[in-house]
């Protein structure tokens, strides 16, 4: 057990690396999970905007615009005064002060219609929000105006039509969709574990794959298939064991929510396991390929974001081109991202086996990520022995 007693003693070494991806993790994941709580149902909400109204006309038609303008909205007193006015705006103690010219409701009955004056902060959504207000009340009173109504009956079916909502219902496939706190917590594994496996594990592969290394042990009476079973067999137990770690931490996260513990949770489970298979192969081929350990650091940053930024992590596969989603495809953290979320769109009954479907591509992605590292050790091992 002298390999597996060394492999495990250079991991220790790495505990602080290890400590610190997990805490970027878990930081990250809180912030974004707060965006997955079930029990928001709407993603609009209307404010109350704080207005002031200087009705200069006094007339049927100034008043109901007043009216139509104060509802839903918090009325201030001002004094009309052009210093206090300004001194009200900047400080925001009103959003918007309207003044209503005299004469505006012969002006609508008129047919020439007089714009009352809107003072508010420019640029802000309070004041395209109240001009939308006015133009809509003196365009539907002109309109009723112009269809022969008397100024009585304009200001009743004014109000009327002014009163009007429409129901606004999200389609399903819009981005607008909500998921489940524990999504997003399994959504960055991807990244974490293979930040970690690289720099951490990598690092050791890189200490036993030295040519001064590998000759030593290949001339001691250690057996070669020993030593590697026991190389190995580290690798297996130290990812199962930062798993683990990473469940831990996504209980914690989610408040010691037993949910964790569900159906739901195992395949989340289930799906990081296959995952694992994959960061596995990724560590063992760039254990071969890389000679120094001060590389690892980059080859972990350009795989882990590589991969989050193409394959939905960082940014979802909705804001992504069509050429770039297929290009996804050929990378194995793009079938983990949609597992997760057939994951949490998952209903009791539902079919499984896309999401089956999805793992069995990421565990052939870990083989064939070994395959191509056993390859490329062999041809340097023979381009060893020629020279």
């Amino acid at each position: 057990m002298s390999v597996y007693k060394v492999f495990f003693r250079i991991l220790h070494r790495q505990k602080m690396q290890v400590l610190m991806y997990l805490g970027i993790f878990f930081g990250v994941a809180v912030v974004m999970s707060s965006q997955g709580k079930e029990t928001q149902n709407g993603m609009f909400q209307a404010q109350s905007q704080k207005l002031a109204v200087f009705d200069e006309d006094n007339s049927e038609l100034s008043r109901g615009m007043a009216a139509y303008l104060e509802e839903g909205n918090e009325w201030v007193e001002l004094e009309d005064d052009a210093e206090t006015i300004q001194d009200e705006l900047y400080n925001r103690n009103v959003n918007c002060v309207i003044r209503i010219p005299k004469g505006y409701g012969d002006s609508i009955l008129g047919g020439d219609v007089r714009k009352p004056q809107i003072m508010t902060i420019p640029g802000t959504l309070s004041e395209q929000f109240f001009i939308n207000k006015v133009s809509r009340y003196s365009l539907v009173a002109s309109a009723f105006r112009a269809g022969g109504l008397d100024s009585r009956q304009v200001v009743e079916r004014t109000a009327s039509v002014c009163k009007e909502k429409v129901s606004v219902v999200l389609s399903e496939g819009g981005r607008e969709e909500q998921h489940g706190s524990m999504y997003y917590f399994f959504l960055y594994f991807p990244y974490i574990f293979i930040s970690i496996s690289v720099v951490s594990i990598g690092s050791i592969l890189v200490v036993f794959h030295k040519k001064e290394v590998r000759e030593r042990n290949l001339c001691s009476c250690y057996p070669l298939l020993r030593t590697y079973l026991e190389l190995y067999s580290g690798m297996v137990i130290a990812e199962i064991v930062f798993c683990l770690c990473f469940v831990l931490v996504v209980f914690l996260g989610m408040k010691c929510d037993t949910r964790l513990f569900g159906f739901q949770g195992m395949l989340y489970g289930l799906n990081m396991l296959c995952f694992m298979v994959v960061t596995l192969g990724i560590v063992f081929l760039v254990g071969q390929v890389v000679k120094r350990s001060t590389v690892l650091n980059m080859v972990s940053n350009i795989i882990s974001l590589g991969m989050s930024f193409l394959c939905g992590i960082f940014v979802p596969l909705e804001y992504l081109g069509e050429g770039l989603v297929r290009a996804a495809h050929f990378l194995p953290a793009y079938w983990y991202v949609t597992s997760a979320d057939m994951i949490d769109r998952y209903m009791p009954g539902q079919e499984l086996g896309g999401l089956f479907r999805g793992m069995g591509i990421q565990l052939l992605f870990g083989a064939a990520l070994v395959c191509v590292g056993l390859s490329y050790s062999k041809a340097k091992m023979s381009m060893g022995q020629r020279e």
